[in-house]
């Protein structure tokens, strides 16, 4: 198997392990990151020996979302397509932010429709980019004090899939997470459907291994056929179509005067003064924590 700088991988009874591996970074997303996910899961599909992808993280989050650090260059962030943050795209930023974006849903899809489950095993912050992993992911078990949520929606656009939540805690429970940009725990995430399992931080690990080996007693060819058929039903309901407008509704609001605000005060502040500026009003800290 080959080494990758950003992700763990192990394989262990029919279950391919990949750790994302960015804890100083609390996992956040960089083109890193993204492309050693993607290529892990690659060098895992052929064949039927692993049936099952297991994704976890190392340290104490799971993935705080995109990386926005000054100076980073990241075209896994959906509005990076050149390396640059959004409000840093220049004149052609409004084509250029939309070609990032909608390359960013694609590479989400891809995962979606990846031939093979993929457990997803959540602890600690699961927020913005986060839930995208998490949507493009076919089961998740979270610790009950996770923390998920999109805190961004409050300054910086959406998810340009949305994490899949219209499909999975349906229309006004995200509505209410993107009005808000409130965080939820693992135990209210589970009561809303958007994961499956949520356990005592200390039993994750074991809750989740034990699921993914458990399935892996079924041939690939029917664990296959399952996530498809069950995929086909939610995709002629529209959801690729409405995943690729997200990218549109993303970029439109790249465009408002909250964003382009955070935009500036990063610039000038740094990060951590533009997120609290952000989090201010609502009084919660979210930019603090992350």
């Amino acid at each position: 198997m080959p080494e990758y700088e950003n992700v763990l991988v192990d394989v262990e009874d029919g279950v391919g392990t990949i750790t994302l591996n960015r804890p100083e970074k609390l996992n956040a997303i960089s083109e890193g990151l993204r492309d050693d996910l993607e290529a892990a899961l690659r060098d895992l599909n052929p064949g039927d020996a692993v049936r099952v992808i297991r994704l976890k993280a190392a340290g104490r989050a799971f993935c705080a979302g995109y990386d926005l650090t000054p100076g980073t260059r990241n075209r896994a962030a959906p509005s990076q397509p050149r390396g640059e943050r959004a409000w840093e795209l220049g004149e052609s930023r409004v084509a250029l932010d939309r070609e990032g974006l909608r390359s960013s849903v694609d590479r989400w899809l891809w995962m979606w429709s990846y031939r093979k489950p993929i457990v997803a095993q959540v602890q600690g912050f699961c927020l913005a980019g986060g839930s995208e992993v998490i949507g493009a992911c076919d089961i998740v078990f979270a610790a009950e004090d996770a923390q998920f949520g999109h805190p961004a929606s409050r300054a910086l656009g959406i998810p340009p899939t949305l994490g899949m939540w219209p499909a999975k805690i349906g229309m006004l429970k995200t509505k209410e997470l993107l009005f808000t940009g409130d965080m939820i725990d693992g135990r209210e995430a589970h009561r809303i459907g958007m994961v499956n399992h949520a356990v005592p931080a200390d039993r994750l690990e074991e809750a989740t291994n034990a699921f993914c080996k458990r399935i892996a007693k079924l041939p690939l060819d029917a664990l296959s056929v399952h996530k498809h058929v069950t995929n086909r039903w939610f995709e002629i309901s529209g959801l690729r179509t409405a995943a690729a407008e997200g990218a549109e509704f993303d970029a439109i609001y790249h465009e408002t005067a909250s964003f382009r605000e955070f935009g500036r005060r990063s610039a000038e502040d740094g990060l951590k003064s533009a997120l609290a500026w952000r989090d201010e009003p609502f009084g919660d800290g979210h930019g603090a924590k992350k």
